[in-house]
């Protein structure tokens, strides 16, 4: 009777052992979204949580090469992708404004604010005109396939097929907290970062650069503005730096919040309104978000950074470029960054730079004071 079941039973074990294995981890299967009829809470990176738009009755379709597939749907002969099956794809955060009728979309900060119903979009600080109007049909916002170029470009590499969006993944090892486990290559040397000894603030105490006395203001200085792209920055401004980063101490603790309004009102940060508030003390006026802020000053080695440079960083997620500037903290000294995040703790906090997340992603830093 054994001998009549071997052959059989061997091939039974066999084919649950192959239906085991294709459900492991390296073969992605079908991702689901959630459905849901409202606005809805989405995990961003670390442990903050904020209200995006949700997406009901489609999937994010995950490839056995690592890309990702986002459905198109046809809305007025118009071809759309969800707007959250994006966001989620790429691990950006996002905020919605019920008394705008707005939809912010990005890293640390707002990149991107997307108008329901509306060609009007903003786009790193810009105003842009899309070719056709993001739409909201019940609960979920769709953006037309045709403006993803415009739009997104920049933050990741898509084939637009007929019928679904591919957007292909990462070719690079991520890391993607701070904490994560690294390899030997993370901690190569050439990603070290380096003090200038020549820093007329360097060290603990309170040193004066005497340029700066000459270049004194009283009092607090209007620091909010929502677009500063008309103004124009001074290269380099004398000023007190480590007078500048006790300042910016004092709002240790202080809440982060994605795409917030003046801290006045809202007594919140995101990462480039926390570097734009505290220089705008110091009459140094910095456009809004980090990827404009990360366009002014001069470039500085990251063997040769000094107090108060400003540090860019990309935030890493598998579908995203590892080219663009997603947050933006100020340097201060011994390896150390003073600068509002969601991650490792929620808010304004000072971080060591030594640890492989921040030497793979860190971008460039720009020197706007000294």
């Amino acid at each position: 009777m054994w001998n009549k079941l071997k052959t059989p039973a061997i091939g039974s074990v066999i084919a649950i052992l192959a239906i085991t294995t294709a459900c492991g981890k390296d073969n992605t299967n079908p991702q689901s979204v959630t459905p849901s009829q409202s606005p809805t809470s989405l995990a961003s990176p670390g442990n903050s949580v904020t209200k995006s738009m949700s997406q009901a009755g489609t999937d994010i379709i995950g490839l056995a090469s690592n890309d990702a597939v986002l459905p198109m749907k046809q809305i007025g002969n118009v071809n759309y992708v969800s707007a959250q099956e994006l966001i989620k794809t790429l691990k950006f955060q996002s905020e919605w404004e019920d008394s705008e009728g707005k939809l912010m979309i990005g890293d640390n900060d707002a990149n991107f604010e997307l108008i329901m119903n509306s060609n009007k979009a903003v786009k790193d600080g810009a105003d842009i005109q899309l070719s056709q109007p993001v739409v909201k049909e019940g609960a979920t916002a769709y953006i037309p396939v045709s403006d993803l170029a415009d739009l997104f470009q920049d933050d990741m590499s898509y084939e637009v097929r007929t019928s679904d969006v591919l957007i292909h993944a990462s070719p690079i090892a991520i890391i993607e907290h701070e904490d994560d486990p690294v390899s030997a290559n993370d901690n190569s040397p050439e990603l070290n970062f380096g003090d200038d000894p020549s820093d007329p603030f360097k060290g603990d105490g309170d040193g004066v650069n005497p340029a700066w006395m000459s270049n004194q203001t009283n009092g607090d200085l209007p620091v909010w503005s929502a677009n500063n792209g008309d103004e124009v920055m001074p290269v380099l401004k004398n000023i007190n730096i480590n007078a500048m980063i006790n300042k910016g101490k004092n709002y240790l603790g202080v809440k982060y919040k994605f795409g917030t309004g003046p801290y006045p009102k809202t007594g919140r940060f995101d990462c480039s309104t926390f570097t734009q508030y505290i220089f705008g003390k110091y009459n140094i006026k910095l456009p809004r978000v980090a990827r404009q802020q990360g366009a002014k000053g001069n470039l500085v080695s990251r063997k040769s950074l000094r107090k108060g440079d400003l540090l860019f960083f990309y935030v890493p997620g598998r579908f995203k470029t590892n080219r663009t500037v997603g947050h933006v903290g100020i340097y201060i000294g011994n390896m150390k960054m003073l600068h509002a995040s969601p991650e490792p703790k929620n808010g304004v906090q000072i971080s060591s730079i030594d640890k492989a997340y921040w030497k793979k992603t860190f971008l460039k830093a720009k020197r706007i004071a000294y």
